[in-house]
């Protein structure tokens, strides 16, 4: 049964796994996401489910691919350093298409870097997940309550596409608390037909592992097989483009200039907005959900004619949010950009500030 109640971020999103059904934890400690662990350390076992604290990230992303191969539905959350030592563990989920959630709860880097908050996980996360050049859908929300629902939905879009899903908060979200509305509790499928899943099928035939992993496959040689799976990938891909693509926009209706950014970014930059609408200024937001895939034809599709300028807004210094953008937009549009790095906050009146530049 769905409610209401103010929770933490991490606890928030934690609880919605429960109620999607994950079953499986394994995770190590690391601030900001180091509540996550601890509020799933007792509500996992309580849930009827298994909470490993692992004895590193390297472990705890390797027993998630084992839970995803026995039929269970297992996540685990980190932070980047954290992420960095599972790339080899993602690169093999990718790889054998294991449907699986990972939620980084981003702290600014590089290195060791600093604990609180911030967006440079982006090039990390949707460039690649380690070696091989495979991805899986990302998510970006703004709020406690969006990265609830998306958890929530998370693993039928995993087993739909058999793909990771990577849900990315920052340490600002996964701390602060607020009024969130938690979903019913759902049982997950049975999925032990599935043919990622280990173990016999009806009848008592063995069913194999590999029989869907990028090294075997329909193909008579090693060589074939790896470039025949790889191009099963790229259409799955592909058709994210057309079909799970989400974004949204903000106060873009009678909008000349526009604001874009994702996550905690883009909910700082409303408060502006709204500042500067109180001011006359006709400015609104768009505002990428999905990272992978990214919203590359509603990008393109920003009017030169209508929109006279565009402020990029994100949490990374060096940029990598705005590199991104500046690829799909109109090169005849005028475009500035606004950070902050090293785990500093973006601040309203500094976006209204660099909008005021613009007119």
């Amino acid at each position: 049964m769905s409610e209401k109640v103010v929770k933490k971020g991490n606890e928030a999103i934690c609880e919605a796994a429960i109620r999607a059904g994950c079953r499986f934890f394994a995770g190590y400690p690391i601030t900001p996401q180091t509540t996550a662990t601890e509020y799933l350390s007792w509500r996992m076992p309580e849930a009827g489910g298994v909470f490993v604290q692992a004895e590193s990230e390297v472990a705890a992303i390797n027993m998630v691919a084992g839970s995803a191969m026995a039929g269970t539905r297992a996540m685990t959350a980190t932070s980047g350093p954290g992420l960095s030592l599972m790339t080899e563990g993602l690169s093999v989920i990718a790889g054998t298409r294991l449907p699986t959630v990972i939620v980084n709860i981003q702290r600014s880097g590089a290195g060791i870097g600093s604990i609180t908050g911030n967006q440079s996980d982006f090039y990390m996360v949707t460039k690649t997940l380690g070696h091989g050049g495979l991805t899986g859908l990302v998510y970006g929300p703004e709020s406690i309550q969006e990265s609830v629902d998306i958890m929530y939905e998370s693993w039928d879009l995993a087993e739909k596409y058999r793909t990771p899903v990577i849900i990315m908060t920052d340490g600002v979200m996964g701390q602060m608390m607020e009024q969130v509305e938690m979903p019913d509790f759902k049982e997950a499928p049975d999925l032990s037909e599935q043919p990622y899943v280990a173990g016999k099928r009806k009848g008592g035939r063995k069913k194999h592992l590999i029989m869907d992993s990028p090294y075997f496959g329909p193909k008579a040689t090693q060589a074939d097989n790896l470039e025949y799976n790889y191009a099963q990938y790229e259409k799955v891909y592909e058709s994210w483009d057309e079909n799970e693509v989400r974004y949204e926009e903000y106060m873009t209706q009678d909008a000349e200039y526009l604001i874009i950014a994702w996550g905690t970014s883009a909910r700082v930059a409303k408060t502006a907005i709204r500042h500067l609408r109180e001011q006359g200024v006709k400015v609104g937001l768009f505002r990428p959900i999905t990272l992978v895939p990214f919203p590359k034809k509603q990008l393109a599709a920003i009017d030169k004619n209508k929109i006279k300028g565009i402020l990029t807004v994100e949490m990374a210094v060096p940029s990598q949010f705005h590199n991104e953008v500046m690829h799909y937009l109109d090169k005849d549009i005028r475009v500035e950009k606004y950070r902050r790095g090293g785990g500093n906050m973006v601040l309203d009146e500094e976006i209204e500030e660099c909008v005021k530049k613009m007119l």
